[in-house]
């Protein structure tokens, strides 16, 4: 939409909320086969496991060079990695063997990473123009969609069809809206006519505020990644569930994440931002438990239920928390850092979960997600934000 005072395009909050939603189904779609995956590669459990490290390694690096890129050159930047990542997401579902998937996991991670951060910075900018509330809403439709995304492969696959095309038929669709709204989204996210020179800029590759609530945001992602990739084959291998059944555990898990965002939204204006993320990891350190303990489906589903409601508002909580406290010149920057030091518990969750699976069960790896959801609650005590409109 155009703001009528300058003249210029405003980022609403519609955009950005429809971005997330065509993230999360294409995320969906993707972890709802990966049971389909694991078996058309061969991988064991240490080997998808460790092929699935690639996604967080090739994202952290894509999400720290787009925002400075997001910062610099504004809406080309958005529109080409929104397009690059629906491009990317069927390629781990056409992998017919373990290196093919690690180099299709490698691409998937980078496009992945980079519209991440752009769809955070976008929503940080609707955040900090407007004080509208808009992270946890955003966060809580990509969840909508990762659940939507989970029972369309789910009914597919119970049909007969392979995973990959539903992948590919929504990664289209996604291509031409994205084209179709290249003016609502502004040629760029804020002014760059002061600010810190260029020089200043290269001096702080990582800057304090990044630095602290990246390390937690990546505790957060740790937890959610390790539970969300390892549900489906959980509930197949260890209570036997059926396929159709099987796919639809990443469903729940972003429904819960979905309802838990919500919520989010709504006690992020009435409670601080200390309480919310305390809250998060000691109700997520009960979810995993209730899983590991898990004798039947139902159970387990109940399990993926609660740790995706609690785990979910960490994240979103945290880019608020940066987004607000940034200079408008340096948001994405700041944002893109933030997010891709949190990617390092996007690329642990899986792999750690995988490998310790491989030496004791897969039960055991679940439960051991305990240790990091009591670290976040320690860490949302001790952590501090800078800057004076962030209540942490």
């Amino acid at each position: 939409m155009a703001d009528t005072t300058t003249g210029k395009t405003r980022l609403g909050s519609g955009t950005v909320l429809l971005a997330f939603t065509a993230f999360g189904l294409l995320w969906g779609m993707y972890a709802a086969a990966l049971p389909a995956i694991k078996r058309n590669t061969g991988a064991s459990d240490g080997d998808l496991g460790a092929a699935l490290v690639c996604v967080g390694l090739a994202a952290a690096p894509a999400m720290f060079m787009v925002g400075r890129l997001l910062d610099r050159y504004g809406r080309p930047v958005a529109i080409t990695a929104l397009c690059l990542f629906a491009a990317a997401a069927p390629l781990p579902a056409f992998a017919g063997s373990v290196p093919m998937l690690v180099v299709a996991l490698l691409l998937f991670g980078f496009a992945s990473g980079s519209c991440d951060v752009v769809i955070n910075s976008l929503a940080a900018t609707v955040e900090a123009d407007t004080g509208e509330r808009v992270l946890n809403r955003a966060h809580a439709l990509f969840s909508v969609g990762l659940l939507v995304g989970t029972v369309v492969t789910s009914l597919t696959r119970a049909a007969g069809v392979e995973a990959a095309w539903p992948l590919v038929g929504l990664a289209v669709v996604t291509v031409l809206l994205t084209v179709a709204s290249t003016g609502r989204v502004p040629a760029r996210l804020a002014a760059h006519a002061t600010g810190e020179t260029q020089a200043a800029r290269t001096r702080r590759r990582i800057n304090p505020l990044a630095l602290r609530f990246g390390v937690l945001a990546a505790l957060a992602l740790l937890v959610e990644s390790g539970v969300q990739q390892w549900s489906a084959v959980f509930l197949e291998d260890e209570v036997h569930a059926a396929p159709g059944l099987s796919g639809l555990a990443p469903g729940v898990f972003a429904g819960s994440m979905a309802l838990g965002r919500f919520g989010g939204h709504w006690l992020s204006t009435r409670m601080s931002d200390r309480v919310v993320l305390l809250a998060s990891g000691l109700l997520s350190g009960v979810g995993v438990l209730i899983v590991a303990w898990s004798g039947s489906p139902l159970v387990a589903l109940v399990g993926f239920a609660v740790a995706g409601a609690a785990i979910s508002v960490a994240a979103p909580t945290v880019y608020g928390v940066v987004g607000r406290s940034a200079p408008a010149q340096r948001r994405a920057t700041l944002v893109g850092a933030t997010a891709s030091i949190a990617y390092v518990g996007l690329l642990l969750g899986p792999v750690v979960v995988g490998l310790i699976a491989e030496q004791t069960a897969l039960r055991t790896a679940i439960g051991s997600l305990l240790v990091v959801s009591l670290a976040i609650s320690v860490a949302a005590v001790l952590v501090r934000a800078a800057g004076r409109e962030s209540p942490v």
